[in-house]
């Protein structure tokens, strides 16, 4: 995947640590240390949302409009984590008194 630029708002103190870094000689680890925090970001974000999915309490289609990517898209970054798609769990037979199961 090519890289792709992005405008992202970020917080004073993540602006400070950068220039911190760049003033100590780090200046070509800055844009690295940038897109580590996007990256962390990112998966953050999608932890998060897996969850609530994982529970019921949003759908794939609101899951993936969330994290900006369609559904098939959606499926294929689950799929790479190795993570079920599906919230759908079937109940477990409870057992009735004098019934086999």
């Amino acid at each position: 995947m090519s890289p792709v630029r992005v405008i992202v708002p970020v917080k004073e103190e993540i602006l400070r640590t950068a220039e911190r870094r760049k003033s100590a000689g780090m200046k070509e680890h800055v844009s690295e240390l940038l897109a580590e925090l996007i990256d962390l970001g990112y998966e953050f974000r999608l932890r998060r949302l897996y969850q609530r999915f994982e529970e019921g309490e949003i759908s794939l289609e609101y899951f993936a409009q969330e994290m900006g990517l369609g559904i098939r898209e959606l499926y294929a970054v689950l799929e790479e984590q190795g993570w079920p798609t599906s919230n759908i769990t079937l109940p477990h037979p409870q057992t009735v008194e004098g019934s086999e199961t």
